[in-house]
């Protein structure tokens, strides 16, 4: 099969399955308000009288035979007195066999067009009859592998179907439709639709009827389509709501996360400033820490504290034996001399300068240090009792 093969596609036969379909989903009472026809009554010729198949389209036992005795136009008329519903009943002639022909033709493509002129035109070449002779209808069963399409030929003699009609017209009936039984149109469909009826007796549409009829339809399908679509519509209307209404939570949570960040980034500077508070001793304590280490002949001129680290300069009568009173006070570590140490000729003191690691003093240290001036303090009291 080539990809490039194309599917045609049969709008009227579609459009009568589909309908068809839709039909038969709708409610008997409702089927009956919509519908102009009471259903198809079937007429088929046999000698001089008439068998009728009526098949209603609301029964279940939709399908009544009858068959007219000699005297047919009294029969019938006595008929339709008794069964009203012959009046609004869509009336079809269907041939028998022996009464009609059929063949199956394999046309070009292109026949499709101008298919009834075709066949006319080539009648003679697949019939014995020509075109003066016979009524016929072509139509088209579907496409072949090979491109082409297949056809459906339905013909009868034209005396013979002349003679049904103007019988049945002696009965006051007008056929809608004629068909071959072995090729029905309907109840049963055998085949889509054709009709062998001639042009001069098919008859006129009543405008009004199939306005108002088809206006109904389409009021009905628009209902049926606005029963599907309605639901659909509010589904989408909350749908929507719900979208608008998760934006705007969406912008409030951004702002709340926005602010929630800030607290967070403010409260992060705050534990580290904390931290750093914590860390690092007052610079009062670090102070009165010196002025307690170093004596009254050692002072200080430079006095320089940044990331905890503590540069001093000054002068001392023994500027080496600070090291050692700095080592020994739990705010210090890390002691030593910057520079050498230099004699200052005016003062005879040492000049100094001194760099050290500042660090908050444990807890126990500061209580050690605590007892050792009560300590010396015990023991100076106790030298004058000695002495």
């Amino acid at each position: 099969m080539s990809l490039l093969t194309t599917n045609d596609v049969d709008l009227k036969r579609f459009w009568q399955w589909w309908s068809g379909e839709l039909a038969a989903l709708l409610p008997t009472g409702l089927k009956r308000l919509l519908s102009d026809r009471s259903g198809v009554a079937i007429f088929s010729p046999d000698h001089s009288n008439f068998r009728i198949d009526f098949h209603r389209e609301t029964a279940s036992e939709n399908t009544v035979i009858w068959q007219l005795d000699s005297n047919a136009a009294d029969a019938y008329r006595n008929l339709k007195n008794l069964n009203p519903e012959l009046d609004k009943a869509e009336c079809l002639l269907r041939l028998n066999p022996g009464q009609a022909l059929q063949k199956r033709l394999f046309l070009p493509a292109a026949a499709q067009e101008n298919l009834q002129q075709v066949v006319g035109f080539e009648l003679d070449r697949y019939t014995p009859f020509s075109t003066e002779q016979v009524y016929f209808a072509a139509n088209v069963l579907g496409k072949t592998e090979f491109g082409q399409i297949e056809v459906l030929l339905v013909l009868t003699p034209k005396p013979l179907l002349d003679d049904c009609l103007a019988r049945l017209q002696a009965l006051g009936v007008q056929p809608a439709a004629v068909d071959f039984s072995p090729a029905a149109t309907v109840y049963p469909a055998n085949v889509p639709r054709y009709t062998l009826l001639p042009e001069q007796y098919r008859p006129r549409p009543n405008n009004w009827v199939r306005t108002v009829h088809w206006s109904l339809n389409a009021l009905l399908l628009l209902l049926l389509v606005a029963a599907l679509a309605w639901p659909v519509w509010q589904e989408g209307e909350a749908v929507d709501t719900l979208k608008r209404q998760l934006k705007t939570l969406e912008k409030e949570t951004t702002l709340i996360e926005a602010q929630q960040s800030e607290i967070d980034a403010l409260r992060e500077q705050t534990q580290r400033l904390i931290g750093i508070k914590s860390d690092s001793p007052s610079l009062v304590a670090v102070l009165n820490e010196l002025s307690v280490l170093l004596k009254d002949d050692t002072w200080l001129t430079h006095y320089q504290y940044a990331e905890k680290r503590l540069q001093i300069q000054g002068q001392s009568p023994a500027a080496s034996s600070l090291i050692g009173v700095l080592e020994a006070s739990p705010y210090f570590s890390n002691v030593s001399f910057v520079s050498p140490l230099t004699q200052d000729k005016a003062t005879g003191r040492e000049r100094f300068q001194i760099s050290m690691d500042v660090a908050v003093p444990k807890p126990e240290d500061t209580a050690a240090d605590a007892e050792t001036p009560a300590a010396a303090e015990g023991d100076n009291s106790e030298e004058p009792q000695h002495e």
